[in-house]
């Protein structure tokens, strides 16, 4: 029961981020249309999901989980590895998110934004891998679920 529950609450945060990346997506895709407000309205709500499902899911499943069951007595094992590497980027691509909503904070002026475009693809990117190493790290520990 606990294992089908567990599998669940995984299974709705990995669609929860599928659905982030697609308003990243889309507000790439805003960006290049030059609907910069738009863009930025989209881009802040991804960051806010994205810190719920951190808070909500991620670090619990962390904390409780993978830090004490995976981490402390197995730190050079892949799963290891791969979630180390996964909260490294997770937390990067977070922080930097959370740093541009903070430092636009809704302006109608978007001349602070430009400068930063660089770092804003470089946050996509790392946030995608992320995204990459968290799907591997489920299907790791799912996948006696997913292949029965």
């Amino acid at each position: 029961m606990a294992l089908t529950v567990t599998f669940a609450i995984v299974t709705v945060s990995l669609i929860v981020q599928v659905a982030i990346l697609s308003l990243l997506i889309y507000g790439y895709l805003l960006y290049q249309r030059l609907k910069f407000r738009k863009h930025g309205v989209i881009m802040a709500w991804a960051v806010f999901a994205h810190l719920a499902a951190v808070i909500a899911i991620m670090v619990p499943s962390f904390v409780l989980a993978v830090f004490p069951y995976y981490i402390v007595p197995h730190t050079l094992e892949l799963t290891s590895i791969i979630s180390i590497i996964h909260e490294v980027t997770g937390g990067l691509a977070l922080a930097l998110g959370l740093w541009f909503v903070a430092s636009w904070r809704f302006r109608k002026d978007f001349k602070g934004c430009f400068n930063k475009r660089r770092l804003m693809l470089a946050t996509m990117i790392v946030w995608v891998a992320a995204l990459v190493f968290g799907i591997a790290l489920y299907t790791i520990f799912n996948w006696t679920l997913l292949m029965g």
